[in-house]
C-alpha cells in the first residue's frame, strides 16, 4: 500500500557549527525568506491552480513541455513508459490514480505529499561535503544515492558523519515559474492523460477542467485522503470528513489536521467502513459527534455511535453506541458488502435520521423486522421517538424505522424553513430524488426506480437514467449566492461527475452547476458560504483499491466574501 507522508510548512536541520539551514529540493538555502515574497508566491500558486482546475489544457503540448530538459526537467527524474529516470515515481499511469486537483498540488507543492520510498535524504560526509538525494540501495557497507539531476553516487558508510531523512521532496518547487499558466495547465492535461489501458471503472474516465458558472472560484482544500464517503460542516468553521478506512478527519482553518478525531475498527471492504457523520445541532456548545459505520465484530453490522469532542480529538472512552444494526450475514445479497447507505443528519425538530441501504439483498427493504433499505429516526440519546410511524407494528430497535422501500439512500438533506427532507436513492433503473415523509414506502424492490403507478408506494420527484446519485444539500437561507441559487437543492452524480440544482418548488426545473468533478461522493455547504465537495478516486474497496487518492474541494462566490468581511 502506498503511504503518503505529510510535512510542516518549513523544515530545518542542524548541522555542525550551529548553522541552521533549510534543506530544499537538494539545495541548501537560507530560511529567512521575506514574508512579502512568500505572499507573492502563495498568490502565484493560487493563480496557476485556478487556471489548471478550470481550463482544459492541451495534452500534446504538455507532453512536449514535459520532455523539454531545459524547461521542466521532468524526464530526468520521472519515467513515462520506457523513457525517463528513476529519481521520482513512475508516472506512466499517474492520471488513472490521481484526479486533476491532486496532480496540480503535486506540481505546485511537491513536498505536501511524498510517496513512500521517495523522501529525500541529506548526508553530511566526514570531509564536510553535503549530499542530498534519494537512497535507492543501502547496506551495512555502502548506499547508492540518486540526486536531483538523476546522477547516481555510491557512498561508503564509513565516510558518513550524519544522515537525515527530510520531509521535503527532491522535486524542485517553482516549476510554474518556468511556465505560463496555460503551459502549466498543458502539463497537467498531459499527466491526466496517462492512464492504464482497458475500460475505466464507473466515474474514472472523467478528465478535463472543472466548469463552474461565471463568478465562482474553486480551490483544493486537501488531498491524499482515503476512500472519502461523507462530510459535515460545523458552526465554528470546522469540517469533519469520513475516510472509509475508519478515520474521521478534521479540517480547521482550511488545513487538514494530522491527527484524526477518532479511528474506528471498521469492516473495510466494498462499501463497508466509516460512511456517515454529523454533529449535534448545538455543536460545539454541545460537543457531540455522531457517526454511522459498519463494524466487523462480532459480525458485520451498522453501528450509530456518539463521541464527545475535546477540541479536535474524541474524548477517550466517550463512545456511546446508540443503535446496532442487523447481522448482515443473515440477509443475503449478490454483493452483501454493497449498498450500505450511511447518510446521517439532524432534522430541524432535533431528531437524528439515518439512511441505510439494503446491501444488494432487495427484500429487506420492505420488511419491518430489518433496518436495511430504510430511513431511521431516533432521539439524540438513541431512544425511540414516541411519534415514529411503525411503533404498533414493530418492537425493539425496529421501532426506529421511519420510512421504507429504499434501495441505497446514500445521502439526504433537510430544507431550511420548511424542514422538507430530500432523499437521494441510488438506482435501480433510474437515480431518484424522493421527498421523505413519515411512514412512506418507496416501493423497492416490488417496483423498480422510476415513475410509480401503484398507490401503495410513493414515487420520486425527479429521476434520471442509472448512474450513481451522491451528495445532496440545500443552499442555506443565510447564504449570499446569486438569487437564481437561493433555496435550491444541490446534488451530485458520482459517475457523471457533475453537480446540478433542483428547484424544490418546481421539480422539473433542474439546471447544471458544475462538471468535470471526478467521482464526487458528498457535498455540504459551510457557514462561511462555501460549498465543500469530496472526490473519491475509488469505486469500491477491493483488490484494486488505492488509498490516499481522495480530494476535498471548496467552491465559492465573491458575494460570500463580502458577507464574511
Amino acid at each position: 500500500m502506498t503511504k503518503v507522508f505529510r510535512r510542516p510548512s518549513a523544515i530545518r536541520c542542524s548541522l555542525p557549527g550551529g548553522v541552521w539551514l533549510g534543506v530544499f529540493c537538494g539545495l541548501l538555502v537560507p530560511v529567512d525568506a521575506r514574508s512579502d515574497e512568500l505572499d507573492e508566491s502563495v498568490a502565484r500558486r493560487a493563480q496557476y491552480e485556478q487556471h489548471a482546475l478550470t481550463y482544459a489544457g492541451d495534452a500534446d503540448r504538455g507532453r512536449k513541455l514535459f520532455g523539454q530538459e531545459e524547461v521542466t526537467k521532468c524526464l530526468i527524474c520521472h519515467k513515462v513508459g520506457e523513457q525517463g529516470g528513476e529519481v521520482g515515481p513512475d508516472l506512466s499511469k499517474i492520471g488513472g490514480k490521481f484526479d486533476r486537483p491532486h496532480l496540480i498540488e503535486s506540481l505546485l507543492e511537491p513536498s505536501r505529499q511524498i510517496v513512500e520510498g521517495y523522501r529525500s535524504t541529506t548526508i553530511l560526509l566526514n570531509d564536510g561535503r553535503v549530499l542530498t538525494g534519494i537512497v535507492k540501495e543501502q547496506s551495512d557497507e555502502r548506499l547508492r544515492l540518486l540526486d536531483a539531476d538523476g546522477k547516481s553516487q555510491e557512498i561508503r558508510q564509513q565516510d558518513i558523519d550524519q544522515q537525515r531523512v527530510s520531509a521535503l521532496s527532491l522535486m524542485p518547487v517553482g516549476l510554474q515559474d518556468q511556465l505560463t499558466p496555460a503551459e502549466f495547465t498543458d502539463v497537467i492535461a498531459y499527466l491526466e492523460s496517462l492512464r492504464p489501458g482497458g475500460s475505466p471503472t464507473p466515474g474514472a474516465g472523467i478528465i478535463g477542467p472543472i466548469t463552474l458558472p461565471d463568478g465562482f472560484t474553486i480551490r483544493t482544500v486537501a488531498t491524499g485522503l482515503t476512500g472519502l464517503t461523507a462530510l459535515e460542516t460545523t458552526a465554528d468553521g470546522r469540517i469533519f470528513v469520513c475516510e472509509q478506512s475508519g478515520s474521521l478527519r478534521v479540517i480547521r482553518d482550511g488545513k487538514l489536521l494530522d491527527e484524526p478525531f477518532v479511528t474506528l475498527p471498521v469492516e473495510h471492504y466494498w462499501e463497508r467502513g466509516l460512511i456517515g457523520v454529523t454533529v449535534h445541532p448545538d455543536f460545539p456548545e454541545t460537543p457531540y459527534i455522531y457517526v454511522c459505520w459498519v463494524a466487523g465484530e462480532p459480525y458485520p453490522h451498522h453501528r450509530i455511535s456518539r463521541f464527545t469532542a475535546d477540541g479536535d480529538i474524541a474524548v477517550e472512552g466517550s463512545e456511546l453506541v446508540l443503535l446496532k444494526g442487523d447481522d448482515q450475514r443473515q440477509l443475503g445479497g449478490n454483493v452483501p458488502a454493497g449498498h450500505q447507505g450511511g447518510g446521517i443528519h439532524f432534522s430541524p425538530d432535533g431528531k437524528l435520521y439515518i439512511g441505510l441501504g439494503e446491501q444488494t439483498a432487495a427484500t429487506p427493504s420492505q420488511k419491518l423486522d430489518s433496518l436495511l433499505g430504510k430511513i431511521l429516526r431516533i432521539n439524540p440519546d438513541g431512544s425511540i421517538p414516541d411519534d415514529n410511524p411503525f411503533l404498533g407494528e414493530t418492537s425493539g430497535k425496529y421501532q426506529a424505522i421511519w420510512a421504507r422501500g429504499l434501495r441505497n439512500p446514500y445521502t439526504f438533506a433537510f430544507r431550511d424553513g420548511t424542514g422538507e427532507l430530500f432523499i437521494n436513492d441510488v438506482g435501480g433503473k433510474y437515480e431518484e430524488i424522493n421527498i421523505g415523509t413519515a411512514g412512506s414506502n418507496y416501493g423497492w424492490p416490488t417496483v423498480d426506480h422510476g415513475p410509480v403507478s401503484d398507490d401503495r408506494f410513493v414515487g420520486p420527484i425527479y429521476i434520471y437514467p442509472q448512474a450513481s446519485i451522491a451528495g445532496g444539500d440545500f443552499l442555506p437561507d443565510q447564504n449570499s449566492w446569486p438569487e437564481k441559487y437561493q433555496g435550491k437543492y444541490f446534488f451530485a452524480d458520482y459517475v457523471h461527475g457533475w453537480i446540478k440544482t433542483l428547484d424544490p418548488d418546481h421539480h422539473d426545473q433542474v439546471d447544471p452547476f458544475a462538471t468535470g468533478l471526478r467521482r464526487p461522493s458528498d457535498l455540504r455547504f459551510g457557514p462561511d458560504g462555501a460549498l465543500y465537495v469530496l472526490l473519491r478516486n475509488a469505486w469500491v474497496v477491493d483488490d484494486k483499491f488505492q488509498s490516499e487518492t481522495g480530494t476535498i474541494l471548496e467552491i465559492r462566490h465573491p458575494a460570500n466574501e463580502t458577507a464574511r468581511n
